[in-house]
């Protein structure tokens, strides 16, 4: 009876292990697939303009602010104390709007780049799914988030996503 129990174990322990062991691996970059799909570059491109035109806005505030110090430096001695603290008052109101000009710039920034990746992260996401099930893997590795892998024992799916998605 302990020989069966035994002899039972071991089979059950050799077909888990071997179940483990036939499980299909593969990995991908990521980054690099989603940088490849044409609409990143349509993306990007448009990300950049955006910057640009906040950057503007925020420049505008800045040459404001320049043209009030040169001012308060060239005829401030000139002026009455309730006048320079009129215009040192003005300043100030200058330097906070930039102060918020550039939050609010950097937070319209963050949002427009999420509202223009999103959509491409989403599309490669499920495309990579795709690719796995169809090739029956049980597990996808982002291969730049990993120490170590054994690439011999893993499969890279770029191209094949690549394919699918119709990139050369």
């Amino acid at each position: 009876m302990k020989n069966l129990l035994k002899t039972v174990f071991v089979v059950a322990l050799a077909t888990f292990a071997n179940n483990v062991f036939a499980q299909k691996f593969a990995h991908i970059n990521r980054t690099e697939l989603i940088q490849s799909m044409p609409e990143f570059k349509t993306a990007q491109e448009k990300l950049e303009a955006y910057g640009k035109e906040l950057q503007s806005n925020l420049e505008g505030i800045q040459v404001e602010y320049n043209k009030k110090m040169n001012e308060l430096q060239q005829n401030g001695d000139t002026w009455t104390e309730e006048k320079r603290e009129v215009k040192f008052q003005e300043i100030q109101s200058i330097q906070k709007r930039f102060q918020e000009q550039e939050t609010t710039s950097q937070e319209l920034f963050g949002k427009k780049q999420e509202d223009l990746f999103a959509p491409i992260v989403k599309k490669a996401t499920e495309t990579i799914s795709k690719v796995a099930k169809a090739g029956a893997y049980v597990y996808v590795f982002e291969s730049t988030a990993l120490h170590y892998f054994d690439e011999a024992q893993s499969t890279n799916l770029l191209a094949a996503v690549k394919k699918e998605l119709g990139i050369q």
